[in-house]
């Protein structure tokens, strides 16, 4: 079996490769949004662009960057989420850091499941997070 597939749930190795290194943004992405919210006055994001016109609202800009990010950070964490409550954080952990089973399992992190069924459901967090990328995330029930 290769890493793009788990139990007949395949995504393409471009697609795993795009989603991977998506997901290893999420720090990225967390400390962005901590950025924008705690900047005072002129900022990078002071300007809209609206037609022709040029609108200056800096606070309509941040709210709007901050929005985007947030909304790729939650697509990641619900994404794990709905794969696996019991091991969500932990494989939470797994794909935004890359932070291995075994290391996990070595600093005394408590992970529901063995080694096998861990990578398991990792091939199916990516398989879930290429559905809800591509807006097909209703065609696939994980009950």
């Amino acid at each position: 079996m290769n890493r793009e597939s788990a139990e007949g749930h395949e995504i393409g190795k471009f697609a795993y490769r795009e989603l991977y290194y998506f997901c290893l943004q999420y720090h990225e992405y967390k400390r962005e949004i901590d950025r924008i919210a705690n900047s005072f006055g002129n900022s990078d994001y002071n300007a809209i662009r609206g037609g022709d016109k040029h609108i200056s609202d800096p606070t309509a800009a941040k709210a709007l960057k901050i929005a985007l990010l947030e909304s790729k950070c939650e697509l990641i964490e619900q994404t794990a989420l709905a794969t696996d409550p019991y091991i969500y954080q932990a494989l939470l952990k797994n794909v935004t850091t890359g932070v291995s089973y075994e290391q996990m399992k070595a600093c005394d992190v408590e992970i529901l499941c063995g080694r096998r069924q861990f990578y398991e459901k990792r091939k199916l967090f990516f398989f879930l997070l290429n559905l809800k990328k591509e807006g097909n995330a209703q065609a696939y029930k994980t009950c």
